[in-house]
């Protein structure tokens, strides 16, 4: 490989957006190498190259990095045809605000299950519905947002559904209640190849032993489940 279009990939194991870049890499079939840092402990290299000092940032030979998952993800959509993002102006408007949206619901899904506030949990629980709603609203009765396609904005959404389906089993509440659409959807989503192997191994290890560690509500609610050995033994995928 030209050494001048080497790329390398770094982030955290359970960081979600980077979950949405190696989804999208992964479902490019792009050659990539990848380093993981640990989020507290961050490398003095990584904060003199990464701008936000966040992760994921994609590095492009050996000198331009790219930081912002939606950046990263339409530039690896660029460079591998066919692409995934429409060409209609519109329509990519549309997408990209979806980008954002998706954002949005991964923030406060996230919070939602690393909260150790009571109060906080249930105000998120009914934030995260009443988004989840208006994402049904889009679907209606296609496939994916944009219809029988998979499209860039799709996989934004991937991470959303990786995390729900791993801890369906232990959620006090169904989110997703009433929601058919949206269950078919995510679905559609996890099955994906892409969705599997833009995932860490241990990635679900890893979230549950930092569920348990922050002592957050969603442990409280349910400790033997944790402490089980359906906990050890991962079986939030069917395996």
């Amino acid at each position: 490989m030209d050494k001048r279009f080497k790329h390398t990939l770094v982030a955290f194991k359970i960081c979600p957006y980077c979950m949405k870049v190696l989804t999208v890499m992964c479902h490019k079939n792009i050659k990539f190498e990848i380093k993981f840092i640990e989020i507290h402990n961050k490398p003095d290299w990584f904060i003199k190259i990464s701008p936000l000092e966040k992760v994921p940032i994609l590095i492009i030979g050996e000198e331009v990095v790219l930081f912002e998952s939606a950046a990263i993800m339409e530039y690896i959509d660029e460079i591998t045809p066919p692409k995934l993002m429409p060409d209609d102006p519109i329509q990519k408007a549309l997408d990209r605000a979806k980008f954002e949206y998706s954002n949005e619901i991964i923030k406060n899904l996230y919070q939602f299950i690393f909260t150790t506030e009571q109060e906080k949990f249930v105000k998120l629980k009914e934030w995260l519905i009443k988004r989840f709603q208006q994402m049904g609203e889009w679907l209606k009765d296609k496939k994916y947002v944009n219809g029988l396609e998979l499209s860039l904005v799709d996989l934004n959404f991937v991470p959303v559904f990786v995390v729900l389906n791993m801890l369906k089993p232990i959620l006090p509440c169904d989110i997703l209640k009433d929601q058919k659409r949206l269950q078919n959807y995510g679905e559609s989503l996890t099955s994906l190849s892409c969705a599997k192997t833009g995932r860490v191994p241990d990635y679900e290890f890893l979230m549950i032993d930092g569920i348990k560690n922050k002592n957050t509500v969603l442990f409280r609610s349910n400790p033997c489940y944790f402490n089980g050995p359906q906990a050890s033994r991962c079986l939030f995928f069917g395996k």
